[in-house]
């Protein structure tokens, strides 16, 4: 009986070391990563004081301690927001998006958005985006906001900047591109909206030409890997600062946050990460365009990997797959890539479909330039592929 007593105050004793472990993981040190823009100073006292304090209430609300580690280097958090190691970012919108495809959820969004503009300075002739063609650009560091957004609008469009423009200069600092038109370096240049009004108001015969998309100006994310409690807990912390600290942040490109999730940084997270929404010489046809033109005898071609094939396709597709060896970007040699078309038609005016796994899935797109640039005339590029044949409610098989 004395071991039978021994052993349970021994199991006692486990459980309550075990559950000062469990306590003491619910309240270990959250990081806090904060991420500057470049056009924001970083190394600035008041830039160093406001983060610390938001991380102090930060802290107060959670219940448990908060470390700031504040950066500017976008490209850094990049790797660091791919490999999972960061658990709370508060960052520009196109880190947000980029976090979102890699296991975090937007719980926050700054009420200050940022819309992107393209301007011309006097005496380029430039009056839109097509006369721009050719043109000298400057635009701010290549990992900025502003410069993401460039790219990835390009993208969208089915354009590279390094081929649309005849030159195409990044400067470290925002405020060099308005430079680079003054002395005649650039003939336009890209800048956030604001930026733009003062520098069209105090130079006369400059022009905004583009308009882009408008974004939230940052945001914050947290890991998936956290407790959806505690992910709401930080959601509240973040979106009920004190109106002392917002005006601070202000000051720092910041300002009040409001309560947001994925629809909030949709647009900006497909940027230059899905496919271009456009390929001249090809018909981009919808699910329901999709099934009328197989019901004609056009075949679907089914280009992605037979992995992908195993777990779900339309039925009646051919599995003919595109071997991406190449970037997925607008700028690419299909030289290294492998497709054997001679599973295809061999008739240059024959109709053929190519589908992949949606507007994010590049293995169609590649597909579709590929018979294109050989000479094929009637190429149907289903876009959004699989997923929007499911959206459409029509059959899909699996096994392979």
């Amino acid at each position: 009986m004395r071991w039978i007593t021994a052993r349970y105050a021994r199991l006692l004793l486990v459980g309550v070391a075990l559950g000062a472990v469990s306590a003491a993981w619910a309240k270990e040190e959250l990081v806090l990563n904060v991420t500057l823009d470049y056009d924001q100073e970083r190394n600035h006292v008041a830039t160093q004081s406001v983060f610390n304090d938001l991380a102090k209430s930060l802290s107060g609300s959670l219940g448990q301690p908060v470390k700031l580690v504040l950066t500017q280097n976008a490209e850094r958090v990049g790797e660091r927001l791919r490999t999972g190691s960061i658990s709370m970012l508060l960052a520009p919108a196109q880190l947000v998006g980029a976090a979102m495809r890699n296991g975090y959820t937007p719980v926050a969004k700054t009420e200050q958005h940022a819309r992107i503009v393209l301007v011309a300075g006097k005496g380029s002739n430039i009056k839109s985006l097509e006369t721009a063609r050719g043109k000298r650009i400057a635009l701010p560091h290549a990992e900025s906001l502003v410069s993401y957004m460039v790219k990835g609008e390009l993208n969208a469009l089915g354009l590279s900047p390094s081929t649309f423009f005849g030159q195409v200069m990044h400067m470290n600092e925002y405020g060099a591109v308005t430079y680079a038109m003054e002395i005649g370096q650039s003939d336009l240049a890209a800048m956030k909206e604001d930026v733009a009004k003062a520098w069209v108001a105090r130079s006369p015969g400059a022009q905004v030409i583009k308009t882009l998309a408008d974004v939230p100006q940052a945001g914050v994310v947290v890991s998936d890997k956290l407790d959806e409690a505690l992910r709401q807990k930080i959601r509240g912390a973040f979106t009920k600062l004190d109106k002392g600290l917002e005006g601070r942040l202000a000051k720092s490109g910041i300002g009040s946050l409001d309560p947001a999730d994925k629809a909030d940084f949709e647009h900006v997270s497909t940027r230059g990460f899905f496919t271009p929404e456009v390929l001249v010489g090809v018909t981009i046809p919808t699910a329901e365009q999709v099934k009328q033109l197989m019901g004609q005898g056009v075949p679907l071609f089914d280009v992605r990997p037979p992995a992908h094939r195993r777990a779900g396709f339309i039925p009646g597709s051919v599995s003919v797959p595109y071997e991406m060896n190449s970037p997925k970007e607008i700028e690419y040699d299909d030289a290294v890539d492998r497709f054997d078309i001679t599973k295809l038609p061999q008739d240059k005016n024959a109709p053929m479909i190519f589908q992949c796994n949606g507007a994010e899935c590049w293995f169609s797109y590649k597909a579709s330039r590929y018979m294109l640039k050989r000479g094929y005339k009637k190429v149907y590029w289903f876009r959004t592929g699989l997923p929007a044949w499911k959206g459409a409610g029509y059959e899909v098989k699996t096994g392979g």
